[in-house]
């Protein structure tokens, strides 16, 4: 699996994600912002000069559109009315199939985000043609614009996956810091080969976006809602997944989105309420921002803002919301000039204290060119309408807004599309979860299973009969395996697994003790190869769990 061009790619981004983090910690943003409400104040006459920006002393080395492409956008942005505009700079929340397109027709809604179980109807026999079906809709809806709608789809892995079978399933993102930290290089590269697969899937399904990778960095066993959704504990390893993660989805020709910046890095789930990020400026340059400015030097397509207080820059406000975050920070400091998206504008954390279109409107001002999932749509559309004709919401500031994100889809388009049906990349979701499988506990010599009984969480139980009758796995004697889950937190068993995080691990007094951080067929499959000793499981734990690291034997 290795990658000379990944190992390339990444010795060319780290050092320029570096010199980004040193103008993050240097007299730029951080020093001053802390100090004053007034963005128009003058700093100082003792303040140095402030760093330049370093997005004019950079060429992109990722995925960016042409500048015919852009010439193109900035022309179609131009010659939008401000009833379109408005529309353009939001992404809506489907409430049904006929209000959504609706909205796209009559509003302009720059495209349509369907969750839950609207997105999948499993009483049907072919439930992904019915997807297929809406996304060619949603396109008919806006074919008079000169570009395609937005079509975008929470489909990190693991846990949070909008779309499973007949797709692909792959493993939770904590898969990637386990395959990097065990195989460097190679690691990434099945990182970059899943995604890949992951985003040529998605884009055959009609999603043009995905709201991935997180580059949050999750803090361990406290973590309310990232989890397995981040690649692990340390910065330098979630960057590498991030980098590794957004190039496969650049190859497979679908814009990604990198979340939640500045960094989900906290004990408060912002579904809930407002979460307080309450970094100094040291953490912020050596751990939140790491990741983020990885992705900013690979040129990442989108960045999704996070709902977080941090007061370190604009107390009390969330960052989603606030233009010293995202206009300062993200904009002029890191120097991004891809996709800037809020996270959806219907969570707690906003909902709490913004009503009607106020976020919206508010998540605009602040620099972001699309705001996501209103609580209702309706009202968003007014409000951000009645701020640009009031001039509250610059009109230029909304049309460039416009032209970068028209830009982008444009060149998704275009971007060729990778042979494959959905479904057809087993093997790649396999390989991902055999590289992060990890060795947790194991007796000397380390046994091998020629029979299994397996137990715990019922989904894991079945996805792994299935593997081990694939393998010729004898079932229902021998060594005991035990997969941790709802009210699976331990066991006495020979083996245990974890398939999420690896936390419940350090509870069990099994001999051998194996991080999976996947509990679908491909993973499995990858475990039933670990256990008949035919893989070996070198894996590292990406967050510590109290557990000292095995001896070879």
């Amino acid at each position: 699996m290795s990658s000379p061009q990944h190992e390339g790619r990444w010795r060319a981004v780290a050092p320029i994600a570096l010199a980004l983090l040193l103008v993050v910690g240097g007299a730029g943003w951080w020093a001053g912002i802390a100090d004053s409400g007034d963005e128009s104040a003058a700093p100082p006459a003792s303040a140095p000069s402030p760093s330049p920006s370093p997005k004019a002393d950079r060429a992109p080395v990722g995925w960016v559109p042409s500048a015919a492409e852009k010439a193109q956008a900035k022309s179609l942005a131009d010659g939008l009315d401000l009833d379109d505009l408005a529309g353009q700079l939001i992404v809506a929340r489907s409430f049904s199939n006929e209000t959504s397109l609706d909205l796209v027709r009559k509003k302009h809604f720059a495209g349509v985000m369907v969750t839950g179980q609207q997105i999948l109807d499993v009483t049907t026999d072919d439930p992904l043609s019915r997807v297929k079906a809406f996304n060619r809709q949603l396109q008919a809806a806006g074919e008079d614009r000169g570009y395609p709608v937005m079509v975008p789809i929470d489909q990190e892995g693991g846990l949070v996956a909008r779309l499973t079978d007949p797709l692909t399933t792959f493993p939770a993102f904590m898969s990637a810091g386990a395959a990097i930290e065990g195989h460097g290089d190679d690691g990434a590269a099945a990182v970059t080969a899943a995604t890949r697969a992951s985003g040529a899937e998605l884009r055959a399904a009609g999603y043009n976006m995905v709201f991935a990778p997180d580059g949050d960095i999750t803090i361990g066993v406290a973590d309310p809602i990232i989890g397995s959704r981040s690649a692990g504990s340390d910065p330098s390893t979630v960057a590498r997944a991030v980098v590794a993660a957004v190039d496969g989805y650049t190859e497979a020709g679908i814009l990604s989105a990198v979340k939640h910046f500045p960094g989900h890095n906290v004990a408060t789930d912002s579904h809930q309420g407002l979460p307080v990020l309450d970094s100094d400026r040291n953490r912020l340059r050596k751990h939140d921002l790491v990741p983020f400015a990885a992705a900013v030097a690979d040129a990442a397509p989108g960045i999704m803002t996070g709902h977080l207080n941090v007061p370190l820059i604009d107390r009390g406000v969330p960052a989603s919301l606030s233009r010293k975050v995202v206009t300062k920070g993200l904009r002029d400091n890191l120097g991004y000039d891809g996709i800037v998206i809020t996270d959806s504008l219907g969570m707690g954390a906003v909902m709490s204290k913004y009503r009607g279109g106020e976020a919206t409107v508010a998540a605009i001002k602040a620099g972001s060119d699309l705001a996501l999932m209103p609580a209702d749509n309706d009202q968003a559309y007014d409000a951000v309408l009645a701020a640009l004709k009031s001039g509250d919401i610059p009109e230029q500031q909304a049309r460039d807004s416009a032209a970068r994100v028209i830009a982008y889809l444009l060149h998704a388009e275009a971007s060729r599309a990778l042979p494959g049906e959905p479904g057809s990349h087993a093997d790649e979701s396999e390989a991902l979860s055999a590289s992060a499988a990890t060795i947790v506990a194991h007796p000397c010599p380390v046994p091998r299973v020629t029979a299994v009984t397996p137990s715990g969480s019922p989904s894991a139980v079945a996805a792994f009969r299935t593997a081990a009758q694939e393998a010729d796995l004898p079932i229902g004697s021998g060594t005991s395996v035990a997969f941790l889950g709802e009210g699976v937190r331990s066991s006495s068993a020979a083996v245990v697994v974890s398939t999420d995080t690896p936390y419940g691990l350090a509870a069990s007094s099994a001999p051998t003790k194996i991080a999976l951080y996947g509990r679908d067929l491909p993973a499995m499959r990858a475990l039933v190869k670990v256990l008949q000793g035919k893989e070996r499981a070198l894996g590292r734990l990406p967050v510590d769990i109290g557990v000292p690291r095995p001896k070879r034997c």
